[in-house]
């Protein structure tokens, strides 16, 4: 689960990443976990059984709203920062390639870097995951 890094970032080691880092990794899961999943997806009740108790996660970035960035950067940086979304990312390299030509979407126009300073930024969420 989310927990903050209560210390200065030249400090964090990021690497190794995910279930490799002692620091950074989850404990291993609880029945808890499992409860959770099949409670929030139906796709997960029964699986108790075949759901595997190890550490897993990393060190991860979240934006200030804890939503994604796409949006050039410098004239020769676009910056796609997924705000630990992962797999909800799958569809956006066609989107950001066709930026990279020239063409604007207007699919990722409420997800670009101005946003913070224009205050416009993405309505609060009620699920419990702050990735969500």
């Amino acid at each position: 689960m989310p927990a903050n890094v209560e210390r200065d970032a030249d400090a964090v080691r990021v690497d190794p990443y995910g279930p490799n880092s002692p620091e950074f990794a989850s404990p291993t899961t609880s029945p808890t976990v499992d409860v959770a999943l099949a409670f929030c997806q139906k796709r997960f009740e029964g699986q108790n059984g075949v759901y595997r108790r190890e550490p897993s996660g990393g060190i991860g970035c979240f934006t200030p709203d804890s939503f994604p960035v796409f949006d050039r950067f410098r004239d020769n940086v676009y910056l796609i920062a997924d705000s630990n979304h992962g797999f909800k990312m799958i569809g956006v390299g066609e989107l950001v390639a066709g930026e990279l030509l020239g063409d604007k979407s207007a699919l990722l126009t409420p997800f670009r870097f101005s946003r913070y300073a224009e205050g416009k930024l993405h309505p609060v969420s009620n699920s419990p995951f702050p990735w969500s």
